[in-house]
């Protein structure tokens, strides 16, 4: 789909053109792909896309052919009922691409037979996501099993109760 007052394009990318603009489409998700926090490497996105694990999707400029945001999507079947999930978002000018890239997405999840859409990030999700009629819906909390002492500093520095500071102070 294209937006004439912005010249931004959004469409998904068939897997046999992704290679060709990944370096270009890295760059936009390096950030995104930094949160995992070591699970993942921005050229992993890549073998889950050319495995059909991943949909790319990319914002385009058409006055300068800019990859200026990219957006990976996977279906998830459920006992209950489909879902189309965000994993990894980045780029840049969304206040332009995502009015336009919303429906483009929730017309593809229906399309697919999803009952929901899921997205993971930052809370401050909630401030672009809200205005769609997303909601939270869970939080995730994950523990460190190899960085123990990380683990304690970066809980310390956050203020937050972790299991290891409860064991701790004989509340466990």
């Amino acid at each position: 789909m294209k937006d004439v007052q912005t010249d931004l394009i959004f469409t998904p990318l068939p897997k046999d053109h992704a290679k060709a603009v990944w370096p270009n489409v890295a760059k936009v998700l390096k950030r995104s792909v930094a949160t995992a926090e070591g699970k993942y490497k921005v050229d992993d996105l890549l073998d889950c896309i050319l495995k059909d694990e991943l949909v790319l999707w990319v914002v385009l400029d058409t006055t300068n052919d800019e990859v200026v945001a990219a957006v990976t999507t996977r279906l998830i079947e459920y006992p209950q009922g489909n879902a189309m999930a965000l994993d990894w978002v980045g780029g840049t000018r969304m206040q332009e691409w995502l009015p336009m890239a919303h429906p483009v997405m929730v017309r593809y999840a229906e399309d697919h037979n999803c009952k929901y859409l899921e997205g993971y990030g930052r809370k401050a999700w909630g401030r672009w996501l809200g205005k769609y009629g997303w909601n939270p819906d869970y939080i995730a909390w994950k523990m460190d099993l190899e960085n123990t002492e990380q683990r304690i500093e970066r809980a310390a520095a956050t203020d937050t109760i972790t299991w290891t500071r409860m064991m701790n102070h004989g509340q466990g």
